[in-house]
């Protein structure tokens, strides 16, 4: 039996991130560990306790009904911790942030800031809208010190960590399209209108480097700046779309149906970036931090 002088408060936290989270990857990047290593973690908590924590299903872990009785009593441990540790600090962390996010993911990254602010209320926060170009430009003249955006390639003075992962989706109406016995294509695309993000955007250059020739087939295509826009104009009956499949999860309409494309362009990472040493300053941790969690 796991005693608690020989307790190991990594496999704790491990565990008590992957419970709450609902997610091995996050654990990894906030313990700075291999998703391999924190899963070995949780297993050898499991065996130390004597019992399952996780009921491992394909692509996802569940809580057993003893692991949820275990997550209340480590919620507790943690929470103690954290007010201890808040204790010593006898005012409010003060200082001025200046943030770059692209004008797609805005939505996305709104309720994390607000998160933050509201943790932070002394923090003064300069927001502005700019493409992954302009973002990367900006901080490496120390105008900004995070930007939030797709940044496939980066300079060498500048970092990325990924926040989120997103395929890209193709979205049409069901109305428009007709009955279907199985959803719209990339080789349907010649004979509809197709609705793609600006040629100044990072999506679209991923886009026309990987299915060039599906876009060559259009009708014709019609530029729409963000993924709302474009869900929009899908609804509308205006043409089918391609878009983030992340950015359609928020936009509920019968009239707009989603057929993911993952197999075939694979994954676009939503990323934070920031001058290398900027991690030093923690303000510019504890966004980070933020922005990694997942919303409740």
């Amino acid at each position: 039996m796991l005693q608690i002088d020989t307790l190991d408060l990594r496999r704790l936290r491990a565990f008590h991130l992957v419970a709450r989270h609902g997610s091995l990857r996050l654990a990894a990047t906030r313990l700075k560990q291999s998703i391999p290593a924190i899963s070995a973690k949780i297993r050898k908590l499991e065996q130390e306790l004597g019992f399952d924590l996780f009921e491992r299903l394909p692509n996802k872990l569940v809580l057993t009904v003893t692991g949820e009785r275990f997550l209340r009593e480590v919620d507790g441990i943690f929470e103690r911790a954290e007010q201890a540790l808040s204790s010593l600090h006898t005012t409010a962390p003060e200082g001025r942030l200046t943030v770059s996010v692209g004008s797609d993911h805005a939505w996305y990254y709104a309720p994390k800031i607000r998160n933050f602010l509201n943790r932070y209320p002394h923090v003064s926060l300069s927001l502005r809208v700019y493409k992954s170009d302009e973002a990367l430009v900006a901080l490496d003249k120390g105008e900004l010190d995070l930007g939030f955006g797709i940044f496939p390639e980066l300079p060498k003075r500048i970092e990325r960590v990924v926040v989120e992962e997103t395929s890209l989706s193709l979205a049409y109406n069901p109305r428009e399209i007709g009955p279907r016995r199985k959803p719209l294509g990339l080789a349907d695309l010649a004979r509809h209108r197709v609705i793609v993000p600006p040629h100044s955007t990072v999506t679209r250059r991923l886009i026309d480097k990987s299915m060039a020739s599906d876009l060559d087939k259009a009708a014709t295509l019609i530029e729409a700046p963000t993924c709302e826009t474009a869900a929009n104009f899908v609804e509308m009956g205006v043409g089918v779309a391609l878009v983030h499949t992340l950015c359609m999860e928020r936009h509920r309409s019968r009239h707009v149906m989603t057929s993911d494309l993952g197999a075939r362009i694979g994954k676009v990472s939503f990323c934070a970036v920031h001058r290398k040493g900027a991690t030093r300053s923690p303000l510019v941790r504890a966004l980070l931090d933020e922005v990694r969690l997942p919303e409740a």
